[in-house]
């Protein structure tokens, strides 16, 4: 059985079928497509009109924002006087785009400006007091902060004293009182009642950009939707309108270090689109402000000199690499981490000294994709014993309310219901961990049913059309608010299942439905092809795209999460044990010799049991229940798990039938070397078979295990005795076929299973276990 690791809950109907039939008639429009419309909050035929038209320009007043008048006199005013201006940004993808977009804009108006992006393992993030000083020692005289700022009222406070003024452009979330700065722009500011609440960084440096230059900048609406899609602000409003004309700039190649960075990533321009900035742009920009100094985003943004882009761009192209072999290093230690652990906890808490603290949150939503339970990871400082974390949660847990629960243990915490960052000293995080996981105790059984995502539709092959494929691009560009749809079909058989790429990490397969095929690509989901077989019904949820293959063009699903009810069969056959095949919980291991069996029974779990594989243990199994069942030798004969399959329920069977003494490749005896070697029993007196049977062997030029074999039938037929080690003639034996002793009929059942569970196809196997188990 494979289980579903996501919480899959479809979203409700949210208008009725005759309302969504006309809407659908008026627009032109499939059915489906006005259905995602409504659960996207667009409730009428102009509504929808307006969004996937787009091209109504939404960017409003700049000096709506509360400030910005009083901003821009003292820019202008700065700007006209040759002040030192220096533009304090942040260290993410958003805070290196609306710090290039305010430094460009004073830049094109004459003024003298420079920039500092803090450093997030040295200044921390936002206004820095030791940073501040440098900066007004160094001669700034205005500081405009972007990004950051409304939580920063002690460097603000020492900056006015020492004479210099502070504008504030920040999106983040409001603190109970504002610091007191010169100007404190922001689209949700308590006395301003600017119309969109959701712009990013880079989206309220746009705004002070239009308001000081009287004018939309269009050049720098490419950075406005880098910075807007990365930071995974809303993708509705004004935001949408932003990133659609940004996308449109981006295409058009002008900003150098921008282009040159696409190149490098493989980026051709026809692609661009939201997901190259979530993708390829944003996690580069992202990766040098998590593991150094992310001042070389700017100059790359800036700059016109080509040699010096290329050195830009290597140099971010090197940290991107580094990022992701740290992120992998360190997913692959905490997996090893909750290996030794004998339950998986509600909340899993790990640190080590040597992860990397840029990339935890990172790290942490990894695992939780991988585990569906909320994660916290942190870096242990050896030298001053504290440990940073960062935690991701799932919608069954409010990651801040729990750290809220546990804040004697913790230095200091801040976040939301999905993400949080917190440090506490290291000698805590057991009572951390301990403490809670007893606050999460009566969540449990909302997180066992692992992350929630929300299905838009479940379909028919029928439906996943091209002109589906394209009426649903009219949704682009996808974001927060505005999420690619996830699609689900409902017990759908599958073929051509495949294991791709290297170390077969990702999964390819087709679904089937009468006439028609949809492929389906799981990106490193290899793993989950163990589980499928030719033809399963499987149900499963993806994201549906149109996939372009040299001149093909054809749709695919992406696919995201995949289950069945149906018992699952795993080909573990192999020629050598393996470890892994020890290591399974709750299973029958079946053993047909009792050497093999005592060999390996105190290596298997706890929680499993090892039995010999007879008549008297089938019927006895009937009477217990469990999860898997695992064929560790190769059965002696098919009739006996025939018999075990049609009495009871197993979700998973693992087949590894190791053999120590096959017998198929050697055969039955032909009737000629029977009776010659019955004949040279009867010529000879008292054959040593104990101490000279290679002797005899080689005379006959017989191998040994079919003399041995023989030996074994003719004392089943009472044609021979063996004492001593010797065998004997016995005189005048009554006649019997030798075809219907023991021995000989064994022999037939151990070469039948040793054909079927060693040398047949795996789905020829499966599909004799699958008709014992419907024979049940």
């Amino acid at each position: 059985m494979l289980t579903a690791k996501l919480n899959w809950k479809l979203r409700e109907m949210q208008m009725s079928p005759e309302e969504c039939a006309k809407i659908s008639k008026s627009l032109g429009l499939s059915e489906t497509f006005v259905k995602l419309c409504f659960q996207r909050g667009l409730t009428s035929e102009k509504e929808i009109k307006l969004f996937i038209d787009g091209s109504e320009m939404a960017f409003h007043d700049p000096f709506l924002l509360y400030d910005m008048e009083k901003a821009v006199e003292r820019l202008s005013q700065a700007i006209e006087m040759g002040e030192e201006i220096v533009v304090y940004g942040d260290y993410d993808a958003d805070g290196i785009t609306s710090t290039s977009i305010l430094v460009e804009t004073i830049e094109v108006l004459g003024g003298n400006v420079g920039y500092y992006l803090p450093n997030r393992f040295t200044d921390g993030y936002g206004p820095n007091a030791a940073a501040f000083m440098k900066l007004i020692e160094n001669g700034a005289q205005l500081i405009l902060t972007c990004d950051n700022g409304v939580t920063g009222h002690e460097p603000i406070e020492m900056a006015k004293k020492m004479g210099v003024d502070v504008i504030i452009t920040d999106h983040h979330e409001l603190p109970e009182t504002l610091p007191d700065a010169y100007a404190v722009i922001h689209p949700r500011h308590p006395l301003g009642e600017y119309p969109f609440a959701e712009l990013s960084g880079a989206g309220v440096a746009l705004k002070v950009a239009a308001a000081l230059l009287g004018e939309l900048p269009y050049e720098s609406l490419d950075l406005a939707a880098i910075g807007t899609v990365a930071d995974l602000v809303s993708l509705t409003g004004e935001n949408r309108w932003l990133v659609k004309q940004g996308l449109t700039v981006m295409k058009q190649s002008q900003r150098l270090g921008l282009a040159a960075l696409m190149e490098a990533a493989g980026v051709t321009v026809d692609a661009i689109d939201e997901e190259t900035i979530g993708f390829t742009i944003g996690p580069r920009l992202n990766a040098i402000g998590r593991l150094d100094d992310a001042s070389p985003g700017v100059e790359l943004m800036l700059s016109f000199d080509e040699s010096r882009i290329g050195e830009l761009v290597d140099h971010i192209q090197d940290k991107n690499v580094e990022r992701q072999g740290i992120v992998s290093d360190i997913f692959q230690k905490a997996l090893a981490e909750l290996d030794k652990f004998e339950n998986v906890p509600d909340v899993i808490v790990l640190g080590n000294e040597e992860w990397h603290e840029g990339v935890l949150g990172i790290v942490a939503s990894k695992i939780v994709e991988e585990t569906g339970r909320p994660t916290i990871l942190f870096n242990i400082n050896k030298q001053t014993g504290v440990a940073k974390g960062s935690a991701r949660s799932i919608e069954a847990l409010h990651i801040y309310e729990a750290l809220a629960a546990c804040k004697e243990l913790l230095s200091k915490f801040g976040g939301h219901k999905m993400a949080a960052g917190m440090s506490c000293p290291a000698t805590s995080l057991a009572d951390l961990a301990k403490k809670i996981n007893e606050y999460a105790a009566p969540f449990h059984e909302d997180i066992l049913q692992g992350e929630t995502i929300y299905v838009d539709d479940i379909l028919t092959l029928s439906t996943v059309t091209m002109p589906f494929l394209k009426e649903l691009e009219l949704f682009k560009p996808y974001g927060t608010d505005n999420p690619k749809p996830i699609f689900g079909f409902e017990d759908i058989p599958l073929t051509d299942v495949r294991q791709i790429g290297a170390d077969n990490k990702h999964l390819k397969f087709k679904l089937q439905e009468n006439e028609l095929y949809l492929d389906v690509i799981g990106f490193n989901k290899g793993n989950i092809g163990n589980h499928l077989n030719e033809l399963d019904k499987v149900s499963l949820i993806g994201e549906l795209s149109i996939n372009k293959w040299k001149d093909m063009v054809k749709p695919q699903l992406q696919l995201k999460d995949i289950k069945n009810n149906q018992i699952q069969f795993f080909d573990k056959r192999s020629s050598t044990i393996q470890e892994q095949m020890l290591q399974i919980e709750n299973a029958v291991y079946l053993f047909s010799s009792s050497s093999m069996m005592k060999h390996f029974h105190e290596r298997i779990p706890a929680s499993s049991e090892a039995v010999l594989l007879s008549d008297i243990t089938v019927h006895a199994l009937r009477e217990k229940e469990y999860t898997n069942l695992v064929i560790f030798e190769c059965p002696s004969a098919n009739e006996l798990v025939a018999q075990l399959l049609k009495g009871n329920s197993f979700a998973n069977v693992y087949v590894a039938s190791y053999a120590t003494d096959s017998v198929y490749s050697e055969g039955i005896p032909s009737k000629t070397q029977f009776a010659s070697f019955y004949q040279y029993i009867r010529t000879h007196r008292d054959i040593n078979v104990r101490n000279r049977l290679d002797e005899l062997a080689n005379y006959l030029k017989i191998k040994k295990n079919i003399i041995i074999f023989m030996i074994q039938v003719f004392l089943d037929a009472e044609f021979v005795t063996i004492e001593d080690g010797f065998v004997k003639e016995v005189k005048d034996p009554a006649r019997r076929e030798l075809e219907k002793t023991k021995a000989y009929q064994n022999r037939i059942l151990k070469m039948d299973a040793e054909k079927l569970f060693l040398f047949s196809p795996f789905s020829e196997l499966t599909n004799w276990m699958n008709t014992q188990i419907k024979a049940g």
